[in-house]
């Protein structure tokens, strides 16, 4: 099989050689020789895609897809954790259409979260319970994923 590359010879420190052994893991590159071209591409200011074949770039894909799922993940928790601080608007204008957050049930119940966390879990006297506590004496129920709903 005929190659288009230049084989070069050298040898290096081993001190050196860990450091380009250390800089193949984190790249995630497959041999050494993928790393010391990666480092001298670099250095030469050449684009990876003039010098490498594509094993390499398939592995980048793959770490990249990786890398946006995680992404992703963390802008849908942002989401929710940006959700649980304002009211939820609601479809239904009408006032049983309101949700509220744990927090902000808390704040109008007057109790702190971790007492609506534990009877939220009652059903019918979660119900009942809210209703004591509420100032216009609303009942309140779960609507799930930490949002309840007055009934």
């Amino acid at each position: 099989m005929m190659t288009t590359e230049t084989e070069i010879v050298s040898y290096i420190p081993q001190q050196l050689y860990q450091c380009v052994e250390q800089f193949k893991e984190q790249r995630s590159l497959s041999s050494i020789a993928d790393a010391v071209n990666v480092i001298l591409e670099d250095y030469f200011g050449l684009d990876s895609c003039q010098t490498t074949s594509s094993e390499p770039l398939t592995t980048m894909v793959e770490d990249l897809r990786g890398e946006v799922t995680d992404l992703k993940k963390q802008v849908s928790q942002l989401q929710q954790n940006f959700a649980s601080d304002r009211p939820v608007p609601s479809s239904n204008t009408n006032s049983q259409g309101e949700l509220l957050n744990r927090k902000q049930l808390g704040k109008r119940l007057g109790v702190d979260e971790i007492a609506i966390e534990q009877h939220e879990t009652d059903g019918k006297e979660f119900v009942e319970w809210s209703k004591s506590k509420d100032p216009e004496r609303i009942s309140w129920k779960c609507a799930g994923a930490n949002l309840f709903r007055r009934i």
